[in-house]
């Protein structure tokens, strides 16, 4: 597949490295909390550049979609499906968490 030009993360994704982002500055790291997240939001953008290197998700909600799960750092899972040539983000997981989906 050709390299995608735009990347939405949609407001679940948002959301999510938010909520991580205030995790990480509520343990005493706001420094940390804001490095992690500009690397949160650089990996995302990356998956454009080979948005098929990552498999389809096993998880059965995200199979059925077709979405793809790229893990990052180990702890965490991008949820993303290309539509359109555009690569979206539909949410970012911690790997601890059950993950449910939610389109909004």
């Amino acid at each position: 597949m050709e390299k995608n030009e735009k990347i939405i993360f949609r407001e679940k994704a948002k959301c999510s490295i938010r909520d991580i982002a205030f995790y990480i500055e509520q343990k005493g790291y706001p420094e940390t909390a804001e490095k992690f997240t500009e690397k949160l939001v650089n990996f995302g953008n990356s998956l454009a550049g080979f948005p098929d290197a990552y498999p389809v998700c096993k998880q059965l909600q995200f199979f059925r979609r077709n979405m793809r799960c790229a893990v990052f750092h180990r702890n965490y899972i991008f949820v993303y499906k290309v539509v359109n040539n555009i690569l979206i983000i539909y949410n970012v997981i911690h790997c601890n968490t059950n993950p449910v989906f939610h389109s909004t």
